[in-house]
């Protein structure tokens, strides 16, 4: 079995801590943003929209 974690949603490799990337949902933490949250209160916002979420990677 290998060691490598691969993101569900963009198929990279992920260097998270196991757990962590439990956490996310096997994704990058970004990913699961744009995934699970990006959207929520604007359904359809575009990925390059900042949503308003201090973490949101858009906002950068």
């Amino acid at each position: 079995m290998s060691d490598e974690q691969t993101c569900q949603r963009c198929g990279e490799p992920v260097e998270l801590d196991r757990e962590d990337f439990e956490l996310f949902e096997r994704m990058h933490p970004e990913c699961f943003h744009f995934a699970f949250e990006h959207d929520l209160n604007k359904p359809g916002l575009s990925v390059d929209e900042d949503c308003g979420d201090p973490a949101c990677p858009a906002a950068s």
